[in-house]
């Protein structure tokens, strides 16, 4: 969504997500973010492992195919994949 590119406060790497408690809200699908068993409601990140340009993160509920752009603004994480993939949270 271009507001979250337009009032963005900083981006980080998706590490910065290890930890959170975040709930999911949207995406915008593509064939490099896969999305499944992804849990109603707030859940903690629990891990987050590199596969060379791959990022699997909880075993597998997400995997997208290269490293992200990671940008939080007011309790809302927003994941932006090279390929104009979108993957939105929010934080607890």
């Amino acid at each position: 969504m271009a507001t979250m590119e337009a009032h963005q406060v900083h981006s980080t790497a998706v590490e910065m997500l290890l930890g959170r408690q975040v709930r999911y809200q949207k995406h915008k699908p593509g064939k490099s973010l896969l999305l499944k068993g992804i849990p109603e409601g707030f859940f903690q990140i629990d891990s987050i492992s590199r596969f060379g340009d791959r990022i699997v993160m909880n075993d597998g509920a997400i995997v997208m195919e290269s490293a992200p752009t990671v940008i939080q603004r007011k309790g809302r994480i927003v994941l932006f994949l090279p390929t104009g993939e979108e993957l939105y949270f929010f934080t607890e």
